[in-house]
């Protein structure tokens, strides 16, 4: 029994691998505060594309990068049987050309959960196993203004994804199997500036269609197919379709308050009946405050809470647990044309105690999260 539990949750991993949820596109400035639809910065294109059209003209490029510092655990009836504490580094770019009537952009990162996770296995038919997903993507598109305070962005995701297995297991040798997929998704923004001191964000991102074919590409083996169980069953792994909503409010001339929310559409996805929970829809929220400290520095302070709605049926998926995220960072006016950020997070999810075949499985998560970019005007 503890054999067949064991592939299972090992392909329920495959499908959870990395520290970052599937909402939006990170950027540094998402680590300190997670309500972005309606802000106006170079990172724009992965939160709100039409935000570009309130920037200077001119080109504008971001260039930034952040370390999770993951400690997953999975135990079997009390006893840890997968753990890892990975770093995990999530780098990411923007490049905007503003024009008085339109802009172009072309943003990268990690569109998606994505990282390389080492897990430490205590079960003796497991010499040595790895995990590697990688989810990296472009952003490409344009903005323009409809009207002097409404503007519109129309724009594409485009994802690469890749999940790999491969190690030693006892009595059947070393292993090496992967699948891939590409997808594309379009997705379509606004922001409103009703007054000077109000923005108004929505965007729609559509679903990501990623067709893996239901074949592992190498490594047929009984085993193999095991992990990419689901795989080889559905042959999908779609990202659901994301609607953004999100508004800024300026309090004072240093003072910024924002609101966010992300309605995650995760019920539409094809599950396995016994061993794979019907999802629910997400619903992310999050809330952030800057405060200009003088000339140069600005604090940024947010709070996210995360409810997946699974919670009892996520059998040691990690990316289907709650959770709280608190974000501390700074702005650093470096020049004119150059801002300097550096971010800290904590992400803190609820540890979950599900039963498969009258086994208790339960599932623990938390980040530690320290990042830095810089935006320039070119």
């Amino acid at each position: 029994m503890k054999k067949i539990i064991i592939f299972v949750i090992i392909s329920k991993l495959s499908l959870a691998l990395g520290g970052i949820e599937i909402g939006t596109a990170p950027s540094v400035i998402s680590v300190a505060n997670p309500s972005q639809t309606a802000n106006i910065t170079v990172q724009s294109p992965f939160f709100n594309p039409a935000a570009t059209m309130f920037l200077e003209n001119g080109q504008h490029l971001y260039l930034g990068a952040f370390g999770v510092f993951p400690d997953y655990e999975t135990q079997y009836n009390g006893q840890t049987f997968l753990k890892t504490t990975t770093f995990q580094p999530v780098p990411s770019f923007s490049y905007i050309n503003k024009k008085d009537s339109y802009s172009y952009f072309i943003a990268s990162g990690s569109l998606g959960q994505g990282g390389f996770l080492k897990y430490s296995v205590s079960y003796n038919a497991i010499d040595d196993f790895h995990l590697t997903a990688i989810n990296p993507g472009v952003i490409l598109g344009g903005s323009f203004f409809i009207s002097k305070n409404i503007s519109a962005g129309i724009s594409a995701r485009i994802i690469y994804s890749k999940l790999e297995a491969k190690g030693d297991i006892k009595n059947e040798g070393a292993f090496r199997s992967y699948i891939e997929a590409t997808g594309i998704a379009p997705e379509i923004s606004l922001l409103y500036t009703p007054t000077e001191k109000l923005n108004l964000g929505i965007k729609y991102l559509a679903k990501t269609k990623l067709d893996y074919d239901g074949k592992v590409k190498e490594g047929s083996k009984i085993i193999i197919n095991k992990v990419f169980g689901k795989f080889s069953v559905d042959n999908r792994k779609d990202f659901p379709a994301v609607l953004s909503l999100g508004s800024l409010y300026k309090i004072t001339e240093e003072q910024r308050f924002s609101l966010g929310f992300n309605w995650i559409m995760e019920s539409e996805k094809t599950i396995d009946h016994d061993l794979y929970h019907k999802y629910k829809d997400t619903y992310e929220y999050g809330i952030g405050f800057e405060q200009d400290l003088n000339e140069k520095m600005t604090a940024i302070l947010g709070y996210g809470y995360t409810d997946k709605g699974t919670n009892g049926h996520t059998i040691g998926d990690m990316t289907q647990l709650d959770s709280q995220q608190l974000g501390l960072g700074f702005k650093y006016k470096y020049s004119e044309a150059t801002n300097l950020y550096t971010a800290f997070g904590i992400n803190f999810y609820k540890t979950d105690n599900s039963e498969l075949y009258g086994e208790t499985i339960t599932t623990k998560r938390k980040e530690l999260i320290f990042g830095m970019g810089l935006e320039t005007k070119l």
